[in-house]
This record gives structure tokens, sequence and C-alpha cells, in this order.
């Protein structure tokens, strides 16, 4: 089957010729998959194979390629991978493949009806999932159905017992918020890129939604915020509206909020959780999604939709309802990031849909239409799984899959979804760039307050430049910490309106009527916390929670999640661990049609060894990617050093030089030599060599995709001046260049030795992601520079939006107008 995932050119622009490296990676990633696989004969006469790299000119007329044509094709296929050297590593010898080939027999007077016609794929389901997510289990036909009541593992804490929120003893949450979340904004200390909050809200986006209702919940504003009550009214709130909940709970019983959408990890994002909307977004020919032009999303108007549009959020008003883009889940356009990865998956969805219909033209529409949504949904399970979890969560937390339990409950937990999965808010940037293949980039930078329900700029801009930039990016780091476009988010001048999503987490778990933190930790299973020594080392967050909370069994599940130390490995800490860890493993185990549990053989291998990096190369014109995106590293080194024969530098010398030969011009480290990183003539970082003229810059530094130079400056009477320059370019992450020398003896100072190939050079990663943990080798002693992502501060006033609009991974749906005095 690897023409299924192999990138299909139909519908799409042509591709620009690839790089020598980037065409190195697609062939090691198909000789990859082909490493444990065979080719049977049906794969070999539908001959479209490898990323459609060898196809015969033109099949016969039964639409089956001759095998004069399918021969042509695999010997093509073998000059390709024979170039790279022997075929050890899983490419099949043209000879072995003959020797398998079915011939006809020779007295056979019509020999077509002799070749296998059979193009059904191995391994594939024979039975797929409801829309609407019924009948997955046997036993309970409406478990994970829109509708259902959200789960609570730990009781309920309402202030009445049954619907008051809690909390009622503690401060304010925008207090709260003021005194733990304005320290500056630092970047994953583990690499992890902008594309793990995106997955989060993608995969939030695609198992729970909580509709809002009608009462009032406003938050307090302390006299003379600075934001939102800088007149010192003393009256400002910021607004909020309690979730929605079921009617049958709430009056004897203890109030419980509702999924409005499925429960399980089954694409509802992408194709809705009703038949209606599933319908409406359907070509009802060949199996495909409806897109517009530039294969995007079509747009919610009534030419695309002719019997009525689908009911899409637009809150803000920003831009017409029609300009829209129309998706499975109503908050698709929410913000560009989310809506690039909603585009992608449309695009994964028909690219499968026409290999399918080209592997067996007597497949019907719907026929087409299920198999290409069941591995849609195998791949949003697999990348779930195998990457961004671990990505997160650190490697292994989870227990193995020992297949499908009817037992299993997986109703989403109101402590993972109110709490636990909001962590996302964390990871963002106060800015949205747009990045060419390369990693430079093509537009002018957004503020994260205009990528809020601003389909035009996806249209203008594709998809391409927002997923790159996604890769290419550093999260912020996974803490209590939360970047001023979301916590001071203004709807105008100061004191005019805007909403804090710290906040507003914090009061939806009092609406929810969460429990709290250390209540929580013994639900799940953990010891309680007997100080706030035992939640932080931080001394500073310490006595901040005491002044708030006054004693560690009192503080908001959210806060206390946040401000934990991670755990080793992780970017999280124990309690969000365990919280996240048991959601995701009822949600895999109570699946009967999780796809370890319904894929076999070459299809189930396929879909294990999918990447999202591989779906992005598929379906976009991006061909330099990391093989794991939900990570961004880079790293650029070199050595200073001076001839022995110069004594001009005696005092910068290494002591003890490890050059032991007479040689006169053997070279000297130079410590204590000033090294700036430079690009577009700025300085990004400055740092000093070590005692052995060592200097390094990393992510931590700045440095980030695009073209860069290394300056060595002389500082004399304290005017700095560049004496050498050396010039280099990351194009993806996991690229650290070395060896970017200087020796202060030559004329230039540029040894052009060292320049031939700044672009390259990419350092394997050490096995598994476990290497990810730990502390980051320090090559030098460095100066480092100002590591705040916030630093890209072009924080602008956007337009009117509701907190709901901005919140990656959960949305509340909330009527927020603005500040409302009390």
């Amino acid at each position: 089957m690897d023409n299924l995932f192999g990138r299909s050119a139909k519908g799409r622009q042509p591709s620009r010729q690839k790089s020598s490296s980037s065409a190195k990676k697609a062939r090691k990633r198909t000789q990859r998959r082909l490493k444990s696989e065979t080719l049977e004969t049906r794969q070999l006469l539908a001959a479209n194979i490898f990323h459609n790299d060898a196809i015969p000119e033109t099949p016969n007329d039964d639409g089956i390629a001759s095998l004069v044509d399918t021969l042509t094709s695999l010997d093509r296929v073998n000059q390709r991978f024979h170039s790279d050297g022997p075929q050890q590593h899983g490419p099949r010898r043209l000879p072995d493949i003959v020797d398998e080939v079915d011939l006809p027999d020779s007295g056979t007077e019509d020999p077509s009806t002799d070749v296998p016609t059979d193009t059904s794929l191995e391994g594939l389901p024979t039975e797929y999932r409801s829309i609407d997510g019924s009948a997955n289990n046997l036993e309970n036909t409406e478990l994970g159905t829109p509708g259902t009541q959200l789960t609570r593992v730990a009781d309920s804490d309402y202030a009445d017992g049954i619907s008051e929120p809690a909390g009622e003893d503690r401060p304010s949450a925008r207090e709260i918020s003021n005194v733990l979340a304005t320290d500056e904004e630092l970047i994953s200390d583990r690499d992890l890129s902008a594309f793990v909050y995106v997955w989060g809200q993608f995969i939030d986006h695609d198992i729970s939604r909580t509709p809002s209702g009608e009462e009032s919940f406003d938050i307090e504003v302390p006299l003379g915020d600075e934001y939102f009550d800088p007149f010192g009214t003393g009256t400002e709130t910021i607004s909020l509206t309690r979730s929605a909940y079921d009617s049958e709970t709430g009056t004897d019983s203890a109030r419980e909020q509702i999924n409005a959408i499925t429960t399980w990890i089954d694409g509802s994002v992408i194709y809705g959780s009703d038949d209606e909307t599933a319908t409406a977004l359907r070509t009802l020919s060949g199996g495909l999604l409806k897109t517009s032009e530039g294969d995007l999303l079509p747009y919610n108007n009534e030419e695309t939709f002719p019997d009525g549009t689908l009911d899409m959020d637009n809150d803000a008003g920003i831009v017409p309802d029609e300009e829209l883009f129309a998706a499975g889940d109503v908050r698709a356009n929410e913000n560009i990031e989310l809506t690039a990865i909603q585009t992608l998956f449309v695009r994964e969805h028909n690219r499968l849909a026409e290999e399918i219909s080209a592997a067996d033209p007597t497949l019907t529409d719907e026929e087409i239409y299920q198999q290409a949504r069941a591995i849609v949904v195998a791949e949003l399970q697999a990348i779930t799984y195998n990457e961004w979890l671990p990505a997160v969560l650190g490697e292994d937390v989870l227990s193995d899959y020992e297949g499908y339990d009817s037992s299993v409950d997986p109703t989403i937990a109101n402590e993972f979804s109110t709490a636990a999965f909001r962590f996302g808010h964390s990871l963002l940037g106060d800015d949205v760039e747009f990045l060419d293949n390369e990693g430079n980039e093509i537009a002018e930078e957004i503020p994260l307050s205009q990528a809020f329900s601003n389909p035009e700029a996806v249209s203008e801009n594709g998809i391409d430049s927002i997923i790159k930039y996604l890769a290419a990016d550093p999260s912020s780091e996974l803490d209590i910490q939360v970047v001023d476009s979301v916590r001071n988010f203004l709807f105008g001048p100061p004191g005019s309106g805007g909403f804090d999503l710290v906040s507003l987490n914090i009061q939806r778990g009092r609406d929810h009527g969460l429990s709290d933190y250390n209540s929580t930790r013994v639900a799940y299973g953990l010891d309680p916390v007997e100080s706030f020594a035992d939640i932080t080392s931080d001394p500073d967050v310490q006595a901040n929670l005491e002044d708030l909370y006054g004693s560690v069994d009192n503080i908001d599940l959210w806060v206390g999640g946040l401000v934990e130390d991670h755990v080793d490995g992780a970017s999280v800490g124990e309690t969000f661990q365990t919280i996240i860890a048991d959601q995701f493993e009822r949600l895999r185990d109570a699946d009967r049609f999780w796809y370890q549990n319904t894929f076999s053989g070459s299809a189930l291998a396929e879909i294990e060894s999918t990447t999202l990096a591989d779906i992005v190369e598929r379906n976009t014109d991006l061909t330099d990617l990391q093989d794991d995106v939900f990570f961004f590293s880079a790293s650029v080194s070199g050595t200073v050093t001076t001839e022995s024969n110069e004594t001009e530098n005696v005092d910068r010398r290494k002591s003890g030089s490890n050059n032991n030969s007479n040689d006169g011009d053997a070279e000297q480290g130079v410590a204590d030599q000033v090294v700036q990183l430079v690009s577009d003539g700025e300085v990004v970082a400055e740092t000093t060599t070590d005692s052995d003229g060592n200097y390094s810059f990393d992510v931590q530094d700045g440095l980030r995709t695009g073209e860069y130079e290394v300056h060595l400056i002389s500082q004399v009477d304290e005017v700095a001046t560049t004496i050498a320059v050396q010039e280099f370019a990351i194009t993806t992450g996991d690229i650290h260049l070395e060896d970017i020398d200087f020796s202060i003896g030559d004329d230039d100072g540029d040894d052009e030795g060292d320049r031939d190939d700044r672009n390259g050079s990419r350092s394997e990663r050490d096995s598994g992601r476990n290497s990810r943990s730990g502390q980051r080798s320090n090559f030098g002693s460095d100066s480092r520079s100002n590591n705040d992502r916030s630093g890209r501060d072009d924080q602008a006033l956007g337009q009117p939006l509701r907190p709901d609009l901005v919140d990656p991974f959960f949305s509340d749906r909330d009527d927020t107008n603005g500040n409302r005095r009390r």
C-alpha cells in the first residue's frame, strides 16, 4: 500500500525541485517503510508507486498496467535507490519481483482474465465507525455520543454541594493571574516546537466541546488593575458565562456539564459529529470532501452549501459569516494555525480518496469515503500516541495497548477538559510568522491577537508558510506564565474591555465545581502534598502561592498543576501527567475501532510508520522538515584560535595548550573572545569563548531558521569592531553546525574551508526521544541573551474577541462583550 502513503500530485501545484538533502531524506523515508514490507502482485499492477515517481505512461483498457510497463516502472525504482548504495535496507531487487509476478498461462485466450483484479488493500478495516459515535460499544450504544455528561474522578466541590461555584474563599482569579503569570516568558527547555500546542488544540477539538449557558459568572478585577481598571473605579469585571449542563442535574444532585461532540478520537473535527454536517462537507463523488480555490477549506456560503450553511462560530464578527471556512468542528476559524491543520487533513483525506479510487475503480463514493476516513482517523490516533503524547508527557508513560476492552469508559473527565488539557495556553507565543521551505520569512509576522478569526490570512498566505512556522518555532515553556497577547487582551485602550485566559481558566474550574488541587491528586492515586515546597522548587512561586491561598488544600487545580516541577523527561508535572495519561488510555482502550484493533498487516505497519512530517510533505510543497516536527532544535558552534607565533594575543591563549607540535604555526584557543550571532544586521545574541576558545549558540539564544552570520568582535577603547564574519543558514530543525571556526591570524578572519556547506551537516538525533530529557550541553560560559519570546512585542490592540476564540486546547462558548460594571 505504498501508493496510499506517497504524495499525490493530483490537484496540487507542481513542487519545486528538492534539494539533494531533501531528496535523500525522502528516499530514506521510503526505504524505512519498505524495510519490513513485500510488494504484492496487485500493488505492482496498480503501478502507482513511491510518491508517483514511477507511473506507467498508459494502462491497458481495463485500467491495469501491462507487465512490461510495470517492470519498466520497477526498474526505475531500482535505479533510483541504487544511486544511494547497496539495497540491503528494503527495496526489492527486480529479479526477485519478477519471480513473484503471476504470469498468465500460455493457453489462455484472454490474458486479462488471469491477471489479478482485486485491488483491495491488505489489512484495512471491514467495519466503519458511525459519524455520531454511536454503536462503538455494542453493550452501551450511546457511549461517547454528543450530549454525554463529563465524568469526574474527584468529587465535585460546589459551594452548596449542588451548583454554586467553588472557591468562594479564594482570591479573585484576576488577582491570582497578576501575581503568578506576569514574569517574562522563556522558551521550552526540552525544545518543544509550536506544533505541540496546535496539535493539542486540534485533538481537543476532536474529543471535547462544552457549550455555554446563560448564567453570568464575572471575574472581579482588582482595584487599579493596569489593563482592566486603569481609572481605579473598583467596579470592573471580566465577563464569563457559565457552562451549559445536563438539565437532569444541578437540583437534587451536583451539576454536571456536557460534551457537545463525540468523545472518541474519530476525526469529528474534520468530518463532523452528526450525519447532516458530514454529508454537507462531502462532494458525494469519488469519496471527496469539499474544498475551495487553493485546496483550502470550503467557504461557508450558499454557493458551497445550497441546502444551508453550517453553524460555524463567528462571535468576534471580524468577517462576515460567508467568509468563514467550514469544517467538521464549529471552532475551525479560531486561529489561523488551527485552520492550517484542519486544511491539511482535508487534503490528506482527498489524497487518500483519489488513490483508493485509482486502485479500485469499482468502489462507490461511500466505500471510498469510509476507507479514506478510516485511514485518516488511524493517522490522527497514531501521531497523537506515537509522537505528540511522548513529546508532552515523556516516553513510556501510557500503559501498553492490550486490545479493546468494552468495560472501559472513555468519557471525558472534567478534571482533564477543564484543567489539565488547558496547559496549551502556556505554550503560546506572541506572534505568528510566515516562512518558506527554507525557513525564511516571506510575509510580515502578525501579532497573535490578529491571528484569531482571520481566514483572510490563510487565503492570502496559504497553509505551507504557517505549517513551516509551526515546525520551525520553539514553544514557550510549559508553566504558569502566559503571554500578554492572551493574558491582557484588550478590545481597545486600557479600560475598554478585554479578557485574560489565565483568569478564565481559573474561573472555569470554579464554575464546574472542580475539586482543589490536593484532593484531585488523592483521587487520581497520588500522594497529597504537605507544603508548597512539595509542589515547586521555586521559592518565589512558593511564597506567592502561600500568600494567595494560605493552604496547600485550597489551590485551584489548573494553577497547582501548572506550577508543579516537571517530571524528568516530561514537560508537565506529576498531576497533569497522571490526568492526561488516564484520559488517553481510556480513549484508546474503550474504542472498538482503535487503529491497532482494526488495521493489520501492511496497512497497520504503514499507519505506525507515518509521522506528522510525512502528512505535511504529502499534502504541501514543504520538503525540508525535521523528522519529528514536535521538537525544534538547532545550534552553531566553533572555535576561535590564534597562531602560536603571534605574541599580541598571548594573554588570551588557552592555559596548558593541547598542541604538542613544535611547529611555530600551531594554533591556540583564544579565551574571552566576543562572538555575536547576527541576523539581518541585528545582533541576536552575544557570548564569549571559553578557555579553549569555543563558542556556541542555540535555540535558547534566539537561533531559529533563516540566514545568519557569526561575527568576531574586537573591542578597543569600548569601541566594538567586527573583524571576521562567517555565514550560515538554518533551514529546518535538527541542524547542528560545528566547526564554524575563526583564526585570528588570517588576513580576512574567514576560513574559506569552513564555509563550503553551511546549511547541511544535520546531526542525527540520539536513538529515541529520551535523549531530549536532561540538561542542555553548554559549550562555553555564554553570556545568554534575553530569551523572552515576547521580546518580539508588537503588542497590537486586536478586534473584539471572546475569550473562547483564543483557547488553544479547550474552547469555552461564552458571551464576552467586554468589561461589565458590577
